[in-house]
């Protein structure tokens, strides 16, 4: 604030100056007629000026004329012009209009060139479809030579009589032909044309809007067609998928699901920066962003692009622009709305036992002397598990005393469990058709003096869990204001409420008990109370507490529920001043507050609260006495929890765009201060004997029953049983930066450009060390446009070329809490501390942390060929240092590691955007996308906690030095002995079974769990009004661990203590080794019957052979749209009407053999999960009038 405080006071003291010595000029010299002034420069620089008479009437000048020797003319016209409000244009050689100050708001009225036959001026404003400012455009006036160009506001001036035509023509545009209104304004909404090649001019970079051609930066823009189609998701970074080359998006869970241009962090944020209308949002905020409401995506990727954003910006930055209303007088309405049909998962995908095998399983690993019946029904709730239909008919027929009738009647129970399969109930009682339905209804329109865009949106998505809903409600609202040519202000009012709701439901698949019914023949549902406690035990606990512990899955889902509601305010505030010619200042304002609540019941008759009565029950003394119970008997457990976040950003700019000297050097420069705060704060309670309509709930003493603790009829654990002291937390988190940035751009005749920017950021994350705040980033790009060479003009196939080069440095910070230069102390509840309340110090300070900072060098060449290819390529390399992660420290202090900078890695790719009008004729068009990115890292320095000297510490590792980011290792795997154990292959070709014979070296290094290839490919055809569009998104070059059969000793084949996912095992247990020579068919280990293993079972685990390629292309949507034919449209007064059908995610192919969809794989764990959202279809429709 100090340094802010200095520079206004001297901004300040500059102005005053400046005022003092303009009066003492006027002091000097006797005011003349400005008339009488241009009259003199005639006759000294032989100019002529063309003006109106009433432009010029009553203007003087104290200019001193005869000291003008060695001053250019535009220099001595800016002396007699500029203090009296007035502009002058360039016509031709000594050949100028004298125009009014007050009658334009552009700022590059020194570079229009017009005819000499000028009788008056014709200005506007350029917009795109979406209402945003399109700099860059031409203008002309048909059948003169009078010409010019749109500012990166968009506003224009030209010299035209108020009869001419003008004609717009912009790349990617359709040319508009329009005179201007009486009052010489012409304001211009360009649409695009669909039909010709698409070529990006504009890129946004959240400063500011500038033409592309002006920055040698690497950007890219998403297809938004192809986006705005997509209907599987209202997610925008997940409709981005393929749409931009270096942005990989990895829907497999455990991985970095964005990221641009590689990973540049291992411990800190690896995700991109999201911009939205000039202020940074989280993750979870740009969700709430409507997808219908965006006008603009841009992809900031090297240092020239995204290093104004500063310490944030090592990851990339996603720019998104919402849009605005247009000028053009009249009211737009839109509709657009869809219904996307999900189905339900795949709850057969994961490769199981069906009930007939999983039964001879069962028997062939029983061993009731191993597991005695009375070892595996004596409850313990530690190491307990369930004894299910299975196992009780086993050990019925271990007794040697049945008689041949029980013996056969156990048989045929098992036989018809050999014969069931609960797929079907579990498909039908416990999963529902997924949906997702959004409507948007939009209103927009405006004068050039006030415009607007608006618009109200619902979406509703029904998961696949019965009885579970999530319902959006947004409103957002843009307003743009122009009080004078001086002034602008807009206002973004963003409203979103989301309300949801889930029962307590179960989410089994096939690696559940197959045979396991929900519900008999006669509709009744099934108990399944042996899932949590055995049935001899069961009973006595109920007894003692006389507490009823039945439990029925189906009866439980209704029993409970988790309900939320959200509310999110993000309001924006933009302020534009135009100071003086080519000079204006911009204030940014944002404000993002929400508030999220969430309340979990579980009634008095669900089991989750009747087991924990029981547990903190305590049996009656006498036979004639009640239980005493430490808890209430009746209402509900009721958890509460208020999560709020207030972030605002103040951001005040000084913006210099101008040209000189007919728009051979133009000059874009901008130096601000940017302050942000990020606080998010949240509380949670919980309660007992909550009454719903009374709100009201049970006396509880959590002190006793946490620090004492009761002896319960059902045990909890070793020892009293001891309640968990939840009943109120709190948490908060505080962030701020304060900024400083300067970005400079030059561009001589059209060709050559020169890019600069500069950012200091400062934040309460490393306190108040100095050394650790002031790591200022920047970069430096150069850019030549060889197409406007004179020695292009012969090359008539080549419409645009251009090449790009920068370097420069970005940053990131620390996951908040996570590192600080400083300590970092947690209140905590806790009956150890005097009180029961004490600070704890959670983040010890490392005085030596600072930022991680990456650097990038990027080359780049921009392309357009005979109008029907065009498309970008680039070449770059990241180097990112002081990688934040756990460093060894001295013992004494209390902690084994501390958060510092342990090491680096680099990126190194390539990407490549192309895009090509294949067919263009009257009736059909054929348009391709192809978007690729390739990257390849590796770490080159990290300091290790703990120095790798095994194979068993390397084979897990995803980080070493020398070797990719999310490497992964294998053991090299020499199939099995003779006894079926697993065998691992050394480096100097022994084989063994012996554990902990491998070194690091023994270990291979196997590829990495993210794609090195990522991108997508798209066809867009079009017939008179039909269209049809093929997306398809791959990945590849990267590796995945498969899954495989992890049972191979214990003698039981049961669930987890209430699991509904557990139970059954990897279909390769039935190709196991059995027997001796099996081996040479077979490389599955031998069960065992033992409850210890002496084995190595990660040889197998973790071998080279279960290591496979991840890679994969999938058919993301194909798009069938109808539009409706022209004359119906204006038969019913509407602009367009169209209908879409889409399937999503319908061809998968895939480099494994083993049925392996890779978006749902883990790939460090080697674990599936439920496909779900595959296969759908959409229904949609979008009406403007």
């Amino acid at each position: 604030m100090k340094k802010t405080i200095t520079c206004l006071i001297k901004a300040f003291c500059l102005v005053l100056s400046v005022l003092y010595l303009n009066q003492a000029h006027a002091q000097v010299n006797k005011a003349m007629p400005v008339a009488e002034a241009l009259k003199k420069i005639t006759e000294k620089y032989q100019t002529k000026f063309v003006y109106e008479p009433a432009v010029l009437r009553g203007k003087t000048t104290t200019a001193a004329l005869e000291k003008t020797n060695g001053q250019s003319i535009e220099e001595v016209l800016k002396g007699i012009l500029y203090p009296n409000n007035l502009l002058f244009l360039y016509v031709s050689d000594n050949h100028y209009a004298i125009i009014n100050k007050d009658e334009k708001s552009f700022q590059n009225a020194a570079g229009i060139t017009l005819g000499t036959a000028v009788r008056g001026i014709i200005k506007g404003n350029v917009t795109d479809e979406n209402g945003l400012p399109l700099p860059g455009v031409n203008i002309t006036v048909k059948d003169k030579t009078s010409r010019a160009s749109s500012d990166n506001s968009g506003n224009y001036v030209i010299a035209a009589d108020r009869e001419d035509l003008l004609l717009f023509t912009f790349v990617g545009y359709q040319v508009a032909e329009l005179s201007p209104n009486s009052g010489g304004i012409l304001n211009v909404n360009m649409k695009p044309d669909v039909s010709q090649l698409k070529d990006v001019e504009v890129v946004s970079t959240g400063y500011q809007r500038i033409s592309r051609e002006r920055s040698a930066g690497s950007f890219a823009k998403p297809d938004l067609d192809i986006m705005n189609s997509r209907s599987s998701s209202m997610n925008i970074a997940q409709r981005l998928d393929g749409l931009v080359p270096g942005l990989t998006v990895n829907n497999a869970p455990g991985t970095e699901t964005l990221l641009i241009r590689g990973l540049t962090s291992i411990n800190a944020t690896a995700s991109p920066l999201f911009v939205v209308d000039g202020i940074v949002l989280d993750g979870a905020n740009v969700n709430s962003i409507n997808p219908n409401d965006v006008a603009d995506i841009t992809v900031l990727k090297d240092a020239t692009a995204a290093s104004i954003w500063g310490s944030n910006a090592a990851n990339g930055v996603i720019v998104i622009t919402t849009k605005k209303g247009s000028n053009t007088g009249r009211i737009r309405i839109d509709y657009d709305g869809f219904v996307n049909f999900q189905g339900r998962p795949e709850t057969d995908y994961l490769p199981a036992l069906n009930s007939s095998q999983f039964i001879q399983a069962a028997r062939d690993i029983f061993d009731p002397v191993l597991n005695t019946y009375a070892s595996v029904t004596k409850f313990s709730p530690t190491t307990w598990k369930p004894v299910p239909a299975h196992e009780e008919l086993l050990y019925k027929l271990a007794d040697k005393t049945l008689s041949p009738q029980q013996v056969a009647a156990y048989e045929q129970q098992l036989t018809d469990l050999a014969n069931t399969s609960n797929q079907k109930q579990i498909n039908e009682l416990l999963y529902r058709n997924a949906l997702l339905t959004n409507h948007t209804l939009s209103l927009s329109g405006g004068t050039e003096k006030y415009n607007f865009y608006g618009s109200a949106a619902y979406t509703g998505t029904l998961n696949s869990s019965p009885g579970a809903s999530n319902n959006t409600y947004k409103i957002n609202l843009r307003q743009d204001f122009k009080f004078s040519d001086r002034i602008q202000l807009y206002l973004i009012t963003d409203l979103t409420n989301t309300t949801a709701q889930a029962k307590r439901n179960i989410r089994p698949n096939n690696m559940f008990l197959p045979y396991a019914l929900f519900q008999d023949q006669n509709g009744s549902n099934i108990s399944m109370p042996w899932l949590y406690l055995p049935d001899a035990d069961r009973a006595t606990f109920e007894s003692k507490s006389l507490i009823d512990l039945n439990y029925s899955p189906l009866d439980e889902i209704n029993r409970g529920y988790n309900n939320s509601n959200s509310m999110l305010a993000r309001i924006n505030t933009g302020l534009d001043v135009n100071l003086i010619k080519g000079l204006k200042f911009q204030g940014v304002y944002g404000l993002v507050k929400g508030n999220t609540k969430t309340r979990s019941y579980d009634g008095d008759d669900s089991f989750t609260f009747r087991r924990e009565l029981a547990q903190f029950t305590v049996a009656a003394v006498a036979p004639a006495t009640k239980p005493t119970y430490y808890l209430p008997e009746t209402g509900a457990i009721y958890e509460v929890t208020n999560n709020l976040q207030e972030n605002w950003n103040v951001r005040n700019q000084l913006v210099f765009d101008h040209s000189f000297d007919n728009q051979k050097h133009q000059i874009t420069a901008l130096f601000g201060q940017e302050i942000r705060k990020t606080f998010n704060t949240g509380n949670g309670s919980i309660v007992r004997g909550y009454d719903e309509q009374l709100l009201t709930s049970g006396q509880v003493d959590y002190k006793m029953l946490a620090v004492t603790g009761v002896t319960g009829v059902l045990p909890r654990g070793s020892g009293a049983n001891k309640l968990d002291i939840r009943n109120f937390s709190a948490n908060e988190a505080d962030v701020r930066f304060l900024s400083y940035y300067a970005n400079l751009g030059y561009t001589f005749n059209n060709r050559y450009t020169l890019n600069g920017s500069w950012r200091i950021d400062e934040s309460n994350l490393f306190g108040k060390d100095q050394s650790a705040q002031n790591r200022p980033v920047w970069s430096v790009g150069a850019g030549w446009l060889l197409s406007n060479e004179g020695f292009m003009d012969q090359v008539k196939w080549v419409d645009r070329l251009n090449l790009r080069s920068t370097y420069g440095i970005t940053g990131n910070a620390p996951i908040p809490g996570s590192a600080a230069s400083y300590d970092i102390f947690a209140a905590q509840a806790n009956a150890i501390f005097p009180g029961g309340k004490g600070l704890v110090l959670s983040t010890p300070g490392n005085q030596s942390l600072s930022w991680e900072s990456t650097k990038t060098l990027n080359f780049g060449l921009d392309f357009s060929i005979l109008k029907r290819l065009n498309g970008s390529v680039d070449v770059y390399s990241k180097k990112t240092e002081n990688l934040i992660g756990e460093l060894q420290v001295n013992p004494f202090t209390g902690f084994a590691t501390i958060e510092g900078n342990q090491g680096a890695l680099k990126n190194r790719g390539v990407e490549l955007n192309l895009s090509s009008l294949n067919i263009n004729t009257r009736d059909f068009s054929w348009r391709t996308l192809l978007t690729l990115g390739y990257n390849k890292n590796e770490v080159t320095d990290l300091y290790s906690k703990t120095a790798i000297t095994t194979g068993s510490g390397k084979v897990e590792q995803r980080f070493i030095k020398g070797y990719s980011a999310y490497a992964v290792f294998a053991y090299q795997y020499a199939g099995l002995d003779n006894t079926g154990a697993p065998q691992v292959r050394l480096n100097d070709g022994t084989v063994s079974t012996a554990k902990n014979v491998a070194t690091p070296d023994d270990i291979v290094y196997m590829g990495s769990f993210q794609p090195k290839w990522a991108g997508g490919f798209s066809n867009s055809l079009k017939y008179r009004d039909f269209g049809l569009q093929f997306n398809a998104v791959y990945n590849l070059g990267f590796v995945m661990r498969r899954d495989v059969n992890r049972f191979y000793s214990g003698g039981r084949l049961v669930p987890d203590v209430g699991s509904f996912t557990t139970g059954n095992v990897h279909s390769d247990f039935a190709n196991r080794w059995k027997a001796s020579g099996d081996e040479a068919f077979t490389d599955i280990p031998a069960y065992v019957g033992s409850k210890t293993d002496t084995r190595e079972l990660n040889y197998y685990y973790l071998a080279d052979k279960n290591v496979v390629d991840a890679s994969y292309i999938k058919l993301r949507d194909i798009t069938l749209a109808y539009q409706l034919p022209k004359a119906l449209l204006n038969s019913i007064r509407a602009e367009s009407i169209s209908f879409r059908f889409q399937v999503s995610n319908i061809l998968l192919w895939k480099a494994n053999d083993y049925g392996i969809d890779p978006e749902f794989q883990s790939a460090a764990s080697g674990t599936r999960n439920m496909p779900a959202n595959q296969k759908t279809f959409t229904l949609g429709a979008h009406v403007t009038f």
